[in-house]
């Protein structure tokens, strides 16, 4: 597979009402998006057939409360495949979810 796009950005949530000089209290969101892509050939038939996949890779990692034992990251992944498209319609795809990337507060 050939990696097309890989990146990770942070995002800092406001620290609690209780102590808003601690940073270190702040709730932490992270993003980490990777795009591959992959030919695939078909060999088994007369005719050679070649298909292009893309796959779309999001991982999201989450910190949130007070900071301590306790404050373990929550980890979610998202994964599509695409068989259509081209290398930069993909990428802007990636990039474009790396932009509307917020934490909780801001989505609101």
């Amino acid at each position: 597979m050939l990696k097309l796009y890989d990146e990770e950005i942070s995002r800092e949530g406001s620290p609690p009402p209780h102590d808003p000089e601690n940073k270190s209290a702040c709730d932490l969101y992270y993003l980490h998006v990777r795009l591959f892509k992959s030919e695939l050939r078909d060999d088994r038939l007369l005719d050679t057939d070649t298909w292009t996949l893309y796959l779309l890779s999001e991982k999201y990692t989450t910190f949130e409360g007070e900071p301590g034992s306790v404050r373990k990251p929550k980890r979610n992944s998202r994964t599509r495949m695409y068989v259509t498209g081209t290398d930069s319609e993909r990428i802007r795809q990636a990039i474009s979810i790396l932009d509307d990337f917020s934490t909780p507060a801001e989505a609101e």
